[in-house]
C-alpha cells in the first residue's frame, strides 16, 4: 500500500489518444498531503504526448493554488477574525459617538458589518500572499515539477481494459464475463498497482460530475442528462465500468 510519502499517478490513453489521467488529487484539500519528502512518479502504457502532461501539471498548479489558499486561511482564521472583529467595533464606536443621525444603531451596525467584511477578505488576501503561504505554494509546485512518468507493462494492461469498456455501453461492459477475466488478469499481474488504481477510480467517481453518473449508471438509467458531457469527454463512463471491474474482480 502506497504512503502519502510516494504517490504514483497513472497516465492512460484512450482508443482516440486522448489522455486521462488518475491520480490522488481529486478532492478539494487533497495536494495538502504533499510535502517536501513526497515522492512523486507517473506510469504511462502508450506514451504520452508533451501537452499531456503539461496540461497535467497546469491542472495541479490550480489544485495546489486553491489548495493552498484553504490552508493559510484556516491557519490564520482567528487572526483575521479578531482584526475584522475590531475593525467591526472601532467603526461602530466612532458612528454612534462622533455622527449623530436619526436611526441610531441601524446605520452604524450595518456600516461597522460592511467594513469588518472588507477588512476580513483583505487581510485573508494578505495572507494569502504572505511568505508562508509562498513558500508552501513553492515546495508543492516543484514536487509537481519533478515528476518523471516512466513506461509501464501493468498501464498497458489497464489502458486496454479501459478501451473495451469504450466499445460498450456500460452495463454490457460491467457484465462481461471476457472483460471480467481481463480484469482479473489484472489484479493477479499486480495486486499493489491494480489497489491503487481503483483507489484513484474511487476518488474520481466520489466527487461531481462523475457521483452524478455513476449513481445513474449503478440504477441502470440511460445517462441523458450527462450526455453533452460525455460527448465533449468531460466525463467518460468507461472509467466508471473500470472502477467496477477492476474493484469486483479476484
Amino acid at each position: 500500500m502506497q504512503t502519502t510519502d510516494s504517490l504514483t499517478m497513472f497516465h492512460l490513453s484512450r482508443k482516440d489518444g486522448t489522455p486521462v489521467f488518475l491520480h490522488p488529487f481529486v478532492r478539494r484539500g487533497s495536494t495538502a498531503h504533499i510535502t517536501q519528502d513526497t515522492a512523486l512518479s507517473g506510469s504511462y502504457g502508450r506514451e504520452p504526448r508533451v501537452e499531456s502532461l503539461t496540461l497535467l501539471r497546469n491542472e495541479l498548479y490550480r489544485r495546489i493554488e486553491n489548495d493552498v489558499r484553504d490552508w493559510i486561511n484556516e491557519r490564520r482564521f482567528i487572526p483575521r477574525f479578531l482584526i475584522a472583529a475590531g475593525a467591526f467595533l472601532v467603526t461602530f464606536l466612532f458612528l454612534t459617538i462622533v455622527i449623530r443621525d436619526p436611526l441610531p444603531v441601524v446605520d452604524e451596525t450595518v456600516a461597522a458589518i460592511v467594513v469588518a467584511v472588507v477588512v476580513f477578505g483583505a487581510i485573508g488576501r494578505r495572507f494569502e500572499q504572505s511568505k508562508v503561504a509562498g513558500q508552501r505554494r513553492v515546495m508543492m509546485r516543484s514536487r509537481v515539477d519533478g515528476v518523471v512518468f516512466s513506461e509501464d507493462a501493468f498501464v498497458l494492461q489497464i489502458e486496454e481494459l479501459l478501451h473495451r469498456c469504450e466499445e460498450m455501453e456500460y452495463r454490457d461492459a460491467v457484465e462481461s464475463e471476457e472483460l471480467n477475466d481481463l480484469a482479473r488478469r489484472i489484479r493477479n499481474t499486480d495486486p499493489a498497482k491494480t489497489g491503487q488504481v481503483v483507489s484513484y477510480l474511487r476518488q474520481l467517481i466520489s466527487v461531481p460530475p462523475y457521483r452524478g453518473l455513476e449513481k445513474t449508471l449503478r440504477r441502470n438509467k440511460e445517462p441523458r442528462r450527462f450526455e453533452a458531457q460525455i460527448r465533449t469527454g468531460v466525463i467518460l463512463p468507461a472509467l466508471v465500468a473500470l472502477y467496477y471491474l477492476l474493484a469486483d474482480s479476484g
